[in-house]
């Protein structure tokens, strides 16, 4: 579930590095501004936009958000991975038109995350990299991750999260 930033830093301002990593075991994205102007409010319309580069996008929402990158337990049938979407049954849901309804997937191979387009409209990129939906892109902490071009998240693992944190 999207947490705004700001809250997720208030609950957790007070806690020493041994208390936030038990409580916070979870990798995270972090999305410096989601735009979810032209989202439906319900969940009616499934159909993707593809944006032309240069195209005047409306401009994004203050606030910083952030989700745990995990498995819902209600979520959808693909065990051995996370699903990311705009779709409310994925287990990471980004409310925005430019995201496809099932854009991308994560999966956890030993200790290393990995990320995978779900031949989506808009694309995934991993840096500067797009990756393809037959090819997995391994992730490190702090790598930056774009869905449709435009929409940003950086992935970061518990550890780089409270370092964040007490840097301010």
């Amino acid at each position: 579930m999207l947490v705004a930033y700001e809250d997720f830093v208030r609950a957790r301002s007070g806690l020493e590095r041994a208390d936030f990593l038990a409580e916070v075991t979870d990798p995270h994205l972090f999305i410096p501004s989601l735009n979810p102007v032209g989202a439906p409010e319900e969940p009616t319309s499934f159909a993707t936009m593809r944006f032309a580069p240069g195209a005047a996008r409306p401009a994004p929402r203050e606030g910083a958000m952030i989700i745990p990158v995990r498995k819902r337990r209600d979520s959808n049938a693909f065990a051995m991975m996370i699903t990311l979407g705009r779709a409310p049954n994925n287990d990471l849901v980004i409310p925005d038109q430019r995201v496809s309804k099932f854009h991308a997937y994560f999966r956890k191979l030993g200790q290393q995350w990995t990320i995978n387009d779900a031949n989506s409209m808009n694309g995934t990129w991993v840096g500067a990299q797009r990756i393809s939906s037959d090819r997995s892109a391994a992730l490190q902490s702090g790598a930056s991750i774009r869905l449709a071009e435009t929409l940003e998240m950086i992935f970061l693992l518990p550890e780089e999260l409270y370092e964040r944190l007490q840097a301010g």
